[in-house]
């Protein structure tokens, strides 16, 4: 994860989210998601990112992984924190979707009502 994920995380964490929440590190599953978070029983993967890159950055291993949970009825997204000289910070709710599509879905400069919306 890079640095700037890597404090994306740390501030996730500082919210003290309810539910079980834990940043996942593999080498041996190419693109899995960043986070897993557990809530009420549902099961919620999450791709960190930040950056300003129109394709979010994201590998061709990352979206097939979004694309096939998806298919397979799971729920993940991607969490996207746009960098930007613009204040304030803007974060954003991506999904993966047929054909390889990635699509908008929530925009918020609070990152609180992000997992509210989730």
């Amino acid at each position: 994860m890079k640095k700037s994920e890597s404090l994306l995380w740390q501030r996730i964490k500082k919210l003290k989210l309810k539910g079980q929440i834990f940043r996942i590190e593999s080498n041996t599953i190419n693109g899995i998601a960043d986070v897993y978070w557990l809530i009420s029983g549902k099961s919620i993967w999450i791709e960190l990112k930040s950056n300003d890159v129109k394709n979010l950055g994201l590998s061709k291993y990352q979206i097939n992984w979004h694309l096939e949970h998806y298919q397979n009825k799971g729920t993940s997204f991607i969490l996207r924190e746009v960098l930007s000289q613009r204040q304030p910070k803007r974060f954003e709710l991506w999904l993966v979707r047929e054909p390889r599509t990635l699509i908008l879905d929530y925009s918020t400069e609070n990152l609180k009502k992000f997992f509210k919306k989730s």
